[in-house]
Parts: structure tokens; sequence; C-alpha cells
């Protein structure tokens, strides 16, 4: 397997850019879907649709940026570990990355504050953030991990404040991995940078789409994405590409 590493991915002087102009971390936002767009079978299974090889090199993608972002909707679903080397996949070789010891900070957006303490994402594998509502209650997750508390708006949290506190917290760069519900705020605010798409050869029909509720509604506000990059990874297809705006 030819591993795309993040800086193939995006080059540092447009993390930079983003970081200086719009005063938030870079965010990168990778979803895995069959031919026909799904990320989960109708019964709301999910592993796995694409490829062993797929998924050891996410987790290389992971080791290159500095969080993981996921939402409170894919944290009770899966119950997501997300820290770089999950049991999912071989052990990896992380030299390509500035520091293989490094473990990119767990961040789970949750307005209401459902995450249990006994979360995955809340064991000493990595390092975690769970943001909040201002006024949601997190009194169980005291003394287990750190906690953001922002502002609500619209059907969640205002995301450019999540995205400030976590620049504050020296994230630069955000791996957004779901679920289709945070991706379509992420990106109805214009908060998407490059979008990491593995397609494998299969069909399901229905289930979970790969992205919800964008705030496009018409063929008008459709938002076109420039390929940067297509390969083979296994047997997937990985295309990556940027927002034309």
């Amino acid at each position: 397997m030819a591993a795309l590493s993040v800086d193939e991915l995006v080059g540092r002087d447009e993390w930079d850019h983003v970081i200086v102009t719009q005063r938030r971390p870079f965010v990168v936002y990778k979803f895995a879907a069959t031919l026909d767009g799904r990320i989960a079978a109708q019964d709301g299974t999910s592993q796995w649709i694409t490829s062993a090889e797929s998924r050891a090199e996410v987790h290389l993608l992971r080791a290159g940026c500095d969080a993981t972002v996921v939402g409170s909707g894919t944290q009770q679903a899966d119950n997501p570990n997300l820290a770089v080397r999950g049991n999912d996949d071989p052990r990896l070789d992380l030299s390509i990355v500035d520091d293989p010891e490094r473990q990119p900070l767990r961040v789970v957006i949750d307005s209401n504050a459902k995450t249990p303490r006994d979360a995955n994402v809340c064991n000493d594998a990595a390092p975690t953030l769970i943001v909040v509502a201002e006024d949601a209650d997190s009194a169980h997750l005291d003394g287990v991990v750190d906690v953001l508390r922002v502002e609500r708006a619209g059907r969640g949290l205002d995301l450019r404040a999540v995205l400030a506190g976590l620049l504050e917290r020296g994230v630069r760069a955000v791996f957004l991995e779901g679920g289709p519900t945070l991706a379509g705020s992420f990106i109805a605010q214009g908060l998407v940078d490059r979008v990491v798409n593995y397609v494998a050869p299969a069909l399901l029909g229905s289930g979970k789409s790969g992205l919800e509720d964008a705030g496009i509604r018409s063929m008008s506000d459709i938002l076109r994405l420039e390929l940067v990059h297509v390969a083979r990874s296994g047997s997937d297809v990985r295309l990556v590409s940027r927002p034309v705006r």
C-alpha cells in the first residue's frame, strides 16, 4: 500500500493561510462509503465498509493532524477509541509523521454532555476534550477528561467558537471523522478545507448517507469540489478534493 500522508494531502503553507486569515485550524473531513454513498447499513452496522489498507491509512492521517473530531451521535453509535493504532488495524509504521509517539487530541462535540465517563474516548490512550453547551451538565466528566464550554447555535454548538477553542489549545489541523450531521454543519458554515473520501466497490441501497443537511437546498447552491488526488487504497478508491470557493 502506498500510504497517503498529511503532507501529501495538504501543504503546510495552506494550513498557515487558513490559520492566519480565518483564525481557525485547517479542517480535513474524512468519510468512507459504498458506491451508492452509504456509510452504514439500514440496521446501523458499519464495520467494515472499506478495506484493512484504507483503515490503516486513516490512522496515518489521524497521526498527522493535531485533533480527531467526532459528534456525539458517532460516539453513542460506535463508541470509537479514536487513538492512533486502534484495535481495528495492524501495527503501523508512523515514521512518516513528525512524532510517532504523539497522540492527537480526541474531541467529541457533545452539546448536551451525553458522553459517559466510561466511553472509549475517555480512556488513557490519548488526551480527550469534550465540547459541551454552556448550560450542559457535565459533572460526570469532572476529573475524567477536559471540557470546553461554548454557546449553542442553531441545531448544535457554535462551530467557529469550537475551532477557536481548539486553536487556543495548539490545534492547527483537525481530522473530522463524522458523523454525517456534524459534517453537514461544518460544510454549511464553510469550515471544511479538504474532503477525503474512501469509496468501497460495494452497494447497500439503504442505510445512513455519508452527509446530512449541509444547508444546500437547490442545484444553484451546490458545493463544487476540485479533485486534487485520486488513487487506489487496497480494494477501494481514495478521492481527495477541496471546495471551490
